[in-house]
This record gives C-alpha cells, sequence and structure tokens, in this order.
C-alpha cells in the first residue's frame, strides 16, 4: 500500500489564549530539516531505497507510516515571531529502509547482493577464499605461508536470524520538535526524537561452533590437542539487529541580504548507532555519531539559460563523525571500523527555468571526498501540466583509486586453532583469536567506497511520467 503516499485526517483547535493546536493523525510522511538527499533530521519516516538509490527524490522514496502528530502554534512573543511546540508519534509496525534486490539498478551499497550472499551461506553452506592461513608453531607466520580456501557447511557462518522488532509501544518512536522565527527572520529548530535505526546491525553470534578442519567442538587443534588455553572468538556468522536510537539536534536558516543567498544549516548527535567492527569480539560496535549540514542557495541571472529569471545555484557540504573510533594496522591490513572516522560528501545544484518555469533544466554534481568517488547527474523537468511531470536525465559516476576502499574482509577472523590470527613477541610466540586484517573490496569496502563509489559501474539514462493526484 505504499503507492498511498498520504491519507491522513487533520483538524484545527482554536485556544482561549489566541493560539491554536493542530492534530493530524494518519498514514502521512513527516519532515524534520532543511537540507536536500542527506538524512540528518529527516529520520522519522524509513527510506525506500530500492526504487533508484539517493538518485530519486526523499519526497517520493520516503515510506509512509501511521502517525499522529500534534502542534501547539502559540503565536509570537516579545522576542519571537513565531513559537510551535511539536510532538511525532509514529505507532506504525516498525519497517526499515527499503535496501533492495541484488541486481536491482543502484542498489544502495550493493546490500542487497551481501545479504542475499550472507544468507545462502547459513542455509546451505559455501566456500571462504584465503579463511585457513596455517603456519605450524616455530614456522613463519601466516602472512608468510599459505592460505586455504575452506568449505563450511549449513549453519556455520553467514547470517543466522533478523531480529525484526514487533509491534509494542516499546518499540515505537516519538519525537519533539521546538520551532521559531525571531523578530530578526532568524528559523530555526530544536528536535529530540527516540527511534529505531532504520539500518540492519549485524552482530557475530555467540555460539560454540564445530570446528570444520577437526569436527571437534571449540577451539582444538589437530597438532597441538587441546586448545592449550587459546580462547576462542565468536564466528564470522551473524543476527541482524534494529537498535534503538537517541537523537538530539537542531536546525537553522536566514537570508543573507549582502550575499543575495539563503544559508541553511543542520545537526544532530545520536548515541545507539552500530558499525562494522573487526576489532571486536562480535564485530561490531556502539557508538556516537555527530552529522551536519551547511547549505547556500542563492539565485542567479545566467543570460545563456534564461535572461529574464533567475537560475538557483545550491551547493551542500555534509560532514560525519564517528566518536571513539577504532582503527589499527595488523600484517594484512586495517582491522576495525571500515566507515571514515571522518567523512565529507559535497554536492552542487544549478536549477535553470524556461519556457514559463514549465521547463527545468537540472544539474547536480557530488562529490565524497574520503572515498573519492563523484557523480554527474543532468536531467531535464518538462511540467505538461499541473499535474503531470516528465523527467528525462542521466548519472554517471567514477572514482579515483579504488584501492583506498580495502579493508579487512574477515576471512581471518576465525576462532579455530591453529588458523587463527599468528602472534610472535619477545622470545613467545602463539596463536590468538581476533583478524589478521586480509583486506579486499569484499564486504565491508561498501562502507569506505560509500553509496556514490559502491555503485560506480552503473550509470544510467531514464525517464519518468510522473501524475500527481
Amino acid at each position: 500500500a505504499d503507492f498511498i503516499r498520504e491519507l491522513y485526517a487533520k483538524k484545527t483547535f482554536d485556544l482561549a489564549d489566541g493560539g491554536n493546536f493542530f492534530l493530524k493523525l494518519g498514514r502521512q510522511q513527516v519532515v524534520w530539516g532543511r537540507t536536500d538527499l542527506f538524512r540528518v533530521l529527516d529520520v522519522i519516516n524509513p527510506v525506500d531505497y530500492s526504487r533508484n538509490n539517493i538518485y530519486d527524490e526523499l519526497q517520493d522514496i520516503r515510506i509512509p507510516m501511521w502517525i499522529a502528530q500534534g502542534e501547539w502554534r502559540m503565536g509570537g512573543s516579545g522576542s519571537m515571531q513565531e513559537r510551535n511546540l511539536q510532538v511525532v508519534w509514529n505507532f506504525d509496525k516498525f519497517r526499515p529502509n527499503n535496501l533492495g534486490q541484488c541486481g536491482s539498478p543502484n542498489v544502495i551499497l550493493d546490500a542487497g547482493c551481501f545479504f542475499r550472499g550472507m544468507a545462502n551461506l547459513w542455509d546451505n553452506g559455501g566456500t571462504v577464499a584465503n579463511f585457513a592461513g596455517f603456519s605450524a608453531p616455530g614456522t613463519p607466520a601466516p602472512v608468510d605461508g599459505v592460505w586455504f580456501a575452506t568449505n563450511f557447511g549449513p549453519n556455520q557462518i553467514g547470517i543466522r536470524k533478523v531480529h525484526l522488532p514487533e509491534w509494542s509501544l516499546a518499540n515505537s518512536q516519538l519525537g519533539v520538535k521546538f520551532e521559531g522565527v525571531t523578530q530578526g527572520g532568524l528559523n530555526f529548530s530544536v528536535n529530540a526524537l527516540t527511534y529505531r535505526s532504520q539500518l540492519p546491525s549485524l552482530r557475530s553470534i555467540n555460539q560454540v561452533a564445530v570446528n570444520p578442519f577437526t569436527g571437534a567442538h571449540g577451539n582444538s587443534s589437530p597438532f597441538s590437542g587441546p586448545a592449550q588455553g587459546i580462547p576462542t572468538t565468536n564466528l564470522i556468522a551473524f543476527d541482524v539487529y534494529f537498535p534503538r536510537v537517541n537523537l538530539i539536534g537542531g536546525s537553522m536558516d536566514f537570508q543573507s541580504e549582502t550575499l543575495g543567498a539563503a544559508f541553511r544549516l543542520e545537526g544532530a548527535l545520536t548515541e545507539g548507532e552500530e558499525f562494522a567492527n573487526t576489532a571486536r569480539p562480535r564485530l561490531y560496535s556502539e557508538n556516537k555519531v555527530f552529522r551536519s549540514v551547511i547549505g547556500v542557495d542563492r539565485p542567479t541571472f545566467i543570460p545563456f539559460i534564461n535572461p529574464n529569471r533567475t537560475t538557483l545555484i545550491s551547493a551542500q557540504l555534509f560532514y560525519q563523525h564517528i566518536f571513539d573510533h577504532e582503527l589499527k594496522s595488523m600484517p594484512g591490513g586495517k582491522v576495525g571500523m571500515p566507515d571514515w572516522e571522518n567523512n565529507y560528501i559535497g554536492t552542487l545544484l544549478i536549477k535553470g527555468f524556461v519556457m514559463n518555469d514549465r521547463v527545468s533544466p537540472t544539474l547536480i554534481l557530488a562529490r565524497d571526498f574520503k572515498a573519492h568517488a563523484w557523480a554527474i547527474a543532468p536531467s531535464v523537468e518538462w511540467s505538461l501540466t499541473d499535474d503531470l511531470k516528465l523527467t528525462f536525465g542521466a548519472n554517471v559516476k567514477n572514482r579515483d583509486n579504488q584501492s583506498r576502499w580495502e579493508f579487512d574482509d574477515c576471512r581471518s577472523c576465525n576462532p579455530y586453532a591453529p588458523y587463527t590470527m599468528y602472534t610472535s613477541g619477545a622470545g613467545t610466540q602463539g596463536f590468538a583469536p581476533g583478524s589478521f586484517g586480509l583486506s579486499g573490496i569484499e564486504p565491508l569496502g561498501r562502507f569506505r567506497a560509500g553509496p556514490i563509489g559502491a555503485a560506480w559501474k552503473e550509470n544510467e539514462l531514464y525517464v519518468t511520467l510522473k501524475y500527481k493526484f
């Protein structure tokens, strides 16, 4: 029923103090924030990325939810032109972002293929390349030795189960926003939200496993007998969770008459988000994250586009910082969190208007500075009527240096002596659990490539016909 974008009832109640109370109940989209493309505060509704990754407008790919929205419109005061207090209760059954199926166009982070492959490994088994790096005691470390492909049977590695939150009051989502306009014309908001992460988190399974090399339980070695006190790590097998996330943030926008431009700022701090982390025993960690966007919009006359009408030039810079980021070097490569500790993505939009604003040529440029990936998206929108719009365009993606995406792929995150990581020190040597750091593009390199880089081979031409009713 997602084609029903909105279906709600609304009512405004006048209050004795001159203000009013606005109530809106039903299937709807609630939009927080003042920026385009990037979701910093705008996280109340999940998103359907299966349509075309980030290359569709958010208003078309937000998943509508059953939401109750109340807004106390208090009016002005001595220092404020307007004051509003909004409460949003998303009481619908939890739904995550739709990440798409393997093989669909521009599948975000190529996630569909990863999840399908990992689920198939758990159900049916499979072969993992370079899983066993064997060096018997007293021989060179595995990095100087040989790595073997390893066959696994069903129910040993992969994705075992998805823990999708059931409906309950505890799993509903609640947000509060105070919004105001100062006498000087500054628009601002202060936001708080508790919600379930719309992106999945993979947690390594805690279980006693059968050693695929010996058939024995635990960490026994065919060469040294029992494990000799060496602790085991978790398998590269996972359950999927959607953890509770708490968010606080705010936004503002203001006009600069001197520059002839409007500025938009937005920021949010979250706690409870989970990230892949091959330095941790369960292969994930919980981290606080700060995200922000600054945007500048300036109408500018560009004569060759339209000498009588301004062209919109809009630039945005997105920043993300992960607190307590973990990254260390091992003999095989980097181990820890594949997501960048600090990441920057910039966009530039140039949008013209011709034929009495019925035709709008647009050019969007995007650059992921840490991934060294970029995209160019030209398009033309033609409003045939007030309700019927035809759009045709393209998006082209590329990258500068794919090798910087390589990251610990956790093939060496196995708990079986003597196939665990080889360590040696002053007068000592032995095997220890943990990742040796074997690197590759799959599966974790997708987080370093980002949504632009992960789809760099998928350029496209498209035609869209949209009817609004």
